[in-house]
């Protein structure tokens, strides 16, 4: 008896195995680039956000003729949002309503009109189990060490942390206002700046 054989299209263990590795090797090489794109996604998702409070700080000014949270600016005329008072001024003041108590009709900030200049959304706003970030303004990595510089002797400068850590340096801005976002290295959150 002719006994025929009959080659089938099934791929052998060593081509199989070859192939697992050249997709290991390509996963590799793809996973580390597609969180830096992820990191680079959330900044400039984060810048844009932060860019929008600047905006409504000046519509603020535009209506009341001055800038708010005067009383809340630190030594280097910076506002620190990661500092629970501070941030729910600023948030209250901006959107025209009272976190805490929703009934009180005192305004905040000096937002007297009750004018809405931001709306604030819900993931822009920490909350949570821990004391010193609840209600707190927070980026779109959940991090909430983020400041508002103001030039209030409209020099054109501001004095702003090193952006490789250490001192701080004068810089000049084009507004009477800028913002950046400190690293947090315990969280893995990068710092960024909104004059880069």
């Amino acid at each position: 008896m002719n006994q025929k054989r009959y080659k089938t299209g099934a791929f052998t263990l060593i081509e199989l195995l070859v192939v697992i590795a050249i997709i290991g090797i390509l996963a590799g090489i793809l996973f580390p680039t597609v969180g830096i794109v992820r990191e680079k996604a959330k900044i400039a998702t984060s810048k844009a956000r932060i860019s929008q409070y600047l905006a409504a700080i000046q519509s603020f000014k535009g209506e009341y003729s001055y800038y708010p949270f005067s009383t809340q600016l630190d030594g280097q005329g910076a506002l620190d949002l990661s500092i629970a008072t501070n941030s729910l001024v600023f948030i209250e003041t901006l959107s025209a309503r009272e976190l805490l108590d929703p009934a009180k009709t005192v305004p905040k900030g000096g937002n007297r009109r009750r004018i809405q200049f931001y709306t604030f959304g819900e993931d822009e706003i920490a909350d949570g189990f821990e004391s010193s970030t609840l209600n707190t303004v927070v980026d779109g990595f959940g991090n909430n060490q983020i400041f508002i510089v103001f030039d209030h002797d409209n020099d054109g400068e501001v004095t702003v942390p090193d952006p490789e850590g250490g001192s701080t340096n004068t810089i000049n801005i084009r507004s009477q206002l800028t913002a950046y976002v400190l690293a947090d290295s315990d969280e893995g959150y990068p710092s960024y700046y909104i004059y880069e």
